[in-house]
This record gives structure tokens, sequence and C-alpha cells, in this order.
């Protein structure tokens, strides 16, 4: 994390990406074992906790939508605060009661708080990372601090609090307390530099005449449904070529040691040297050829590859994604724009995780699904490419590489000229740095 400049942001940059490593700590250490423990504590059918992690997605797609105008409207500490706090009491809750009726209002409450914070946070780091001038770097750092916390998760589990039990619950719950606590007593009050904008309900209507960054969601659409296969591919192949499934769960170590230790190279060297939309499609290819070459994974080191191939598609799109979202949204309504996104991703997500499914059904032994995974990277491949050459888009990201280098914001100029290769991404940051060198 110190190669791509942790030393040199800010404090509420600090504390923002300790916050999303403490929401990724708590969240991971339960989502391993919460079937197992609703099995075998809480007696619950297969059927049933079928139901309860379902109901979750959609109350996080609303609670992504109001999170993010409340956000922008009353400011997104308090809302990262709340959020944190409503996942808390969900989580403990699980531990607490024993009927279904009990843990599907848990469950539903849980996505609305996850739905509150997430979308709060990503604009209040790319607020932070405007001003600093560190817009890419920002997002590969949050990408790390994920990690660090989903890899913290998994041996915490296992070699301090012993497996599924009510106190992961509770240890998790804690997380995400503390969590509130410090972004209500740490973060800045407001959004960032600025006041909130008092916007009216209906100037939010702007944001889907927004041709750039409505087009992309559509396309993010089919990214999120690829991107989501591994969970369901990988533990099913898994199953079917290993004599000890449980050993998949370290290739998700494996996966994040190699985001913590490799996303500041991808970062400097990839990402921040090429438009973004190349970034997306060679990470969309990476993709499908992680979940291609799990045909012929017949071992545990075959299944380690695979995933590791995937996690390289994994590292140049997350942050290259979130980066875009932050330039193609209005800098007033940040948080609404991540709440369609993050509505979006769950859009995919459910999307992909049913059809998957469905193609799963068929066999892991089948040739079908895995090549059904191979021509749809193909497809978003040539779509982004598309978007690279589009002109909306091409105005759009040049705008936001623009935006601070007059007197005026760029949007309110009426040309803009289209990006180079190899600048799209990092110009915001150069201009951000020649400002700051300049005072």
């Amino acid at each position: 994390m110190t190669n791509l400049g942790i030393t040199r942001t800010t404090r509420p940059m600090k504390i923002l990406l300790f916050g999303v490593l403490l929401a990724h700590l708590g969240t991971y250490m339960i989502i391993p074992l919460m079937p197992i423990f609703l099995k075998l504590d809480k007696g619950m059918s297969v059927a049933q906790i079928g139901l309860i992690l379902a109901v979750s997605p959609f109350t996080f797609q609303a609670g992504s939508l109001l999170g993010g105008w409340l956000a922008d409207r009353f400011g997104r500490r308090a809302i990262i605060a709340i959020g944190a706090w409503l996942n808390a009491i969900a989580i403990s809750g699980f531990a607490y009661f024993d009927t279904l009726w009990l843990f599907l209002c848990m469950g539903l409450l849980s996505g609305v708080g996850v739905g509150l914070n997430a979308p709060s946070t990503k604009a209040a780091i790319a607020t932070l990372a405007a001003t600093e001038g560190t817009t890419t770097t920002a997002f590969s750092l949050r990408g790390i601090a994920a990690n660090v916390g989903i890899a913290t998760a998994g041996l915490l589990t296992y070699y301090v609090l012993g497996g599924p039990s009510p106190l992961i619950f509770y240890v998790s719950a804690i997380m995400y307390v503390l969590l509130g606590v410090i972004s209500w007593l740490l973060l800045p009050k407001g959004c960032g530099d600025a006041p909130c904008k008092s916007e009216q309900l209906r100037s939010y209507t702007s944001i889907f005449r927004n041709r750039a960054f409505m087009v992309f969601s559509l396309v993010a659409i089919l990214m999120w449904a690829l991107y989501t296969q591994l969970v369901i591919s990988l533990p099913l192949r898994a199953e079917d070529v290993l004599t000890n499934p449980g050993m998949v769960s370290l290739i998700w170590t494996v996966n994040s040691i190699l985001v913590i230790s490799l996303q500041s190279f991808i970062t400097r060297w990839i990402i921040d040297k090429f438009h973004p939309m190349t970034v997306l499609s060679a990470g969309s290819l990476f993709l499908g050829a992680g979940l291609g070459s799990l045909y012929w994974a017949g071992s545990f080191v075959g299944l380690l590859v695979s995933g590791l191939i995937f996690v390289i598609g994994e590292m140049l799109i997350v942050p290259t994604s979130d980066a875009t979202v932050s330039r193609l949204g209005n800098a007033a309504m940040l948080g609404a724009f991540f709440g369609i996104t993050n509505f979006v991703y769950g859009v995919g997500e459910g999307a992909g995780k049913y059809a998957g499914g469905q193609l799963l059904a068929m066999g892991t032994s089948s040739a079908t699904p895995w090549l059904t995974y191979a021509v749809l990277a193909v497809i978003l491949c040539g779509a982004l490419i598309v978007l690279r050459v589009w002109k909306p888009m091409q105005a759009a990201l040049a705008r936001s590489s623009e935006a601070y280098e007059g007197d005026e914001p760029v949007h309110e100029r009426e040309q803009a000229g289209p990006l180079e290769e190899g600048h799209a991404t990092s110009l915001l940051d150069r201009v951000f740095r020649r400002k700051n060198r300049a005072k």
C-alpha cells in the first residue's frame, strides 16, 4: 500500500481506507461460514438458508439508491456510520435469534445497511481523491484495503475464533460498530471541502440524461454478471475434482495476497497508462480466461492457476470501474451516481448467479458453461472497445480530465476533444499534481 502513496494521503482518506478494511474484515468473517452456522446451530434447512441469503440483495439495491441520495444531501460520514450500525444490528441478530422470519428480517436489514454504507464510502473516496489528485490511486488503495480485510478474516476465523459459532457474528458486529464510530468522529462533516448540495429530488433525473454514464452502466451489467461467476463455478468445480473441497477457501486467501502484492504494480504500469475502456476490456478477457480454464483444472494447482488468472482481471476492472464512475458523474451528486452503480452491480450479480446456476446444472465436466463464459468475455471486450471510440464517452472523460485546468469547471464549456491513448485514466491525477506544485 505504501508504494501506491498511502503515506502521502490525507488523514480522512486513511480513515476511509481503514473503514473499507474493517467492513471487508467483518463481512468475510461470516460469509463463508453463514450457511454452515444456520444449518448446524440454528437448524435451518437448505431451502430456508437459500431464502435467507437471497433477501439481502434486494434491499441492498434499494439501500444503495437511497444511500447515494442521502449522502449527497446530508453528508457522507453520517450515512456511512448509520449503514455500518444497521449492519451490526443485523449481524448480531443472526447470532441471537432462532426463527426463520427474524432471520429474514435481519437479511433485509443487512442489505439496507450495506447499501447505505457502500456508495457513501465510494463517493467520499472519490471526492477526497479529486482534491488530492489521486483518483485511480485511491480506488486501487481501496481494493488493497478490501483484500487485506478479506485475507485477515479467513485467518482470524480459522485460527483464532475456531469456525462457525455465535462468537464470529458478535466479533463481526463489533467491527461494524467500530467502523461507524470512527467514521462519525473522524471523517469531515458534510460532503468534503464543499457544503452538501440541497438538490431537489427531481434534479437527479439529470443522471439518466448522462448518456456516457448510462451506456457504461448497461455494459457494466454484463461485466458484473461475468465477474460474479467465480463464486459459483470454482466451488462446484472443486467439489468434482478435489477429495477435500474445503481447500477451495485457500484460493481466495491466495487471491487476496496477490491483490495486495500486485495492485500497486498494475495501477502504476497499466491502469495509469492506458484508456479506462482499454483496461476494462483487457480485464474482461482475463476474467473469461480464468473461468474458461476451469474446464481443464483437474487438481488444486489447476484451480489455483485459474483463480490467479481471474484475479488479474479483477485487479484491472474493480479500481478502473470505480474511477470511471467518479469521472463520469456530477461532483455534486457522486453519492447518487455510486448508488446507481451499486444497483447495476446488484442487477448483474443477481442475473449472473441465476444464469450461472442454470449453466452449471449441465455439469462441470461439460464444456458448455466454460465456453459460454469465454464467449461472453469476448463480447464484453468488444463492447468496451466500442465505448473507447464512442464520441460521447470520449467527450465525458475529456471533460472530467480538464475539469480543473481552467477557472471554471469544464462542464460549463461548450467543446471537449477526445483523449489520447495513455492519458485517459491518469490525466486527471496529473492536472491536480501540476496545480499542487504551482501552489
